[in-house]
């Protein structure tokens, strides 16, 4: 299970900085940079560590529930990963970004963004899980 962990940690952050870390969505973050509840996060090492360590945890805790929910999700090999995935996206992404819509001044268009790499990150680290946690 670490070795699932660890690589789908990877996983999710390499995907993660791709998506995020790219012209198209660049010019929309820096768009909505002064729009009431954006904050800047520090770029910095220690910025760096606190995303992979919570990332690190939310793996830990899925690759749990996968091993619990591995025999009742439909599909085998990927197809697996993408049942868990849509068990990430329903049960973590769908709620959170229904509070951050109702109850935050965060701009729209970063909501969208980070909810399409979310959901691509669940789908990500659900066929990790499904390809070596068999």
């Amino acid at each position: 299970m670490i070795i699932a962990v660890l690589t789908a940690t990877f996983a999710w952050f390499v995907t993660a900085a791709i998506l995020f870390f790219n012209p198209w969505t660049d010019r929309i973050y820096s768009l909505t940079a002064g729009a009431p509840g954006v904050r800047a996060l520090p770029k910095s090492p220690q910025t760096v560590v606190k995303i992979l360590a919570a990332i690190l945890v939310q793996c830990i805790l899925w690759a749990l529930l996968y091993d619990i929910l591995k025999s009742a999700l439909p599909g085998t090999g990927w197809l697996k990963g993408l049942s868990f995935g849509g068990v990430l996206l329903t049960f973590k992404m769908i709620p959170r970004e229904i509070d951050r819509l109702l109850l935050s001044t965060y701009p729209l268009q970063r909501l969208q963004i980070e909810f399409w790499i979310g959901a691509v990150c669940c789908f990500v680290v659900g066929i990790v899980f499904a390809l070596i946690l068999i």
